[in-house]
């Protein structure tokens, strides 16, 4: 009996060692290793791994609100897609994650009826997805450095940018083709589903605005891992990560696929704002996965403008820069 025992102890540690892609622990739980991502831009980056079923992983699109949740110690998640910011502070709050890549290299534009200035934007309401995150923050620094002022309000400022926040490019769109607002800054896919709304069009890149402002890229969102993932199942990692570099231009070859992988894959209950997608409009969203490792001095320049700007209760958007531990 002993050594039935012992030959049945031998058997279930050696499957446990068999199995690369999965820890025992992930297979007492549901056997897959679990990405989520959030709707939109971000999805597109995974959209060719969605479509071909990648091996012993699941994945699941949702709403943008969600995506800090599912990365905290207790989330359902194992690795993620989310913005940078978000990211970062979680590190710095002391949550387990690594940042594996950036995925997703700014897709920002502002539509609006007339063409315009980003000076000649005070006086205008302008509606801004994000709050407190990428398109918000990558806003507000322009502004800064061009010494546009503005302020939070619903209605017009006198020579101030009117800055309205809402929850997504679903919620902000019909206030700008009511009028509501008079110019939206919006991210691909969304923008390009506004400018195809009549009468609008896109008058503003973002990434011209940035790059003439700071000389360069910004990160807008990047894969993150729980660390454990790392320490129990490194080989997936990192089959993980070349299999999704080898992935990038997929999507802008094959868009038709790219939304019909979304779309299956959105949270039970929920649908995707993603309704048309070509070619161009994939191109704009700027995927492309550069490792950690080569994105971590655009990263720490980004991380060390967001420690300088200050929220409305006068502290830090972001504590600190994180250290070299966030980075794969």
């Amino acid at each position: 009996m002993k050594n039935l025992f012992k030959k049945a102890v031998i058997l279930v540690t050696a499957l446990c060692f068999a199995l690369p892609l999965v820890s025992c622990g992930d297979s007492e739980k549901s056997g897959k290793i679990k990405v989520y991502m959030p709707d939109g831009a971000p999805a597109l980056a995974l959209a060719a791994l969605m479509h071909g079923g990648y091996e012993n992983t699941e994945f699941t699109v949702v709403n943008a609100s969600k995506i800090r949740d599912v990365m905290t110690k207790n989330g359902a998640a194992d690795m993620a897609i989310m913005p940078v910011n978000q990211a970062a502070a979680l590190y710095n709050a002391g949550e387990d994650i690594v940042m594996l890549s950036v995925n997703t290299h700014g897709n920002l534009y502002i539509v609006g009826k007339e063409p315009i200035d980003l000076p000649e934007l005070a006086g205008k309401r302008l509606g801004v997805i994000g709050q407190g995150n990428v398109p918000d923050l990558t806003l507000r620094m322009i502004l800064d450095s061009e010494g546009i002022p503005y302020q939070r309000s619903e209605d017009a400022v006198s020579g101030k940018v009117a800055l309205s926040y809402y929850a997504d490019g679903g919620a902000l769109l019909p206030l700008l083709v009511s009028g509501k607002v008079d110019y939206a800054l919006l991210g691909e896919p969304a923008a390009t589903t506004a400018a195809s709304k009549p009468g609008q069009q896109i008058v503003i890149d973002l990434q011209e605005m940035w790059e003439l402002a700071f000389d360069g890229e910004f990160p807008q969102a990047c894969l993150v891992v729980k660390g454990r993932l790392i320490d129990e199942n490194k080989s997936y990692i990192e089959k993980f990560l070349n299999a999704l570099s080898e992935s990038d231009g997929w999507a802008e070859r094959y868009p038709e696929n790219a939304l019909a992988a979304v779309n299956d894959h959105m949270e039970k209950g929920t649908v995707s704002t993603l309704k048309t997608l070509d070619a161009d409009t994939v191109k704009r969203c700027n995927i492309k996965t550069v490792p950690a490792k080569e994105s971590k001095e655009i990263c720490d320049g980004y991380f060390e403008a967001l420690c300088s700007m200050m929220t409305e209760l006068g502290k830090p958007v972001l504590a600190s820069v994180p250290d070299a531990g966030f980075y794969y």
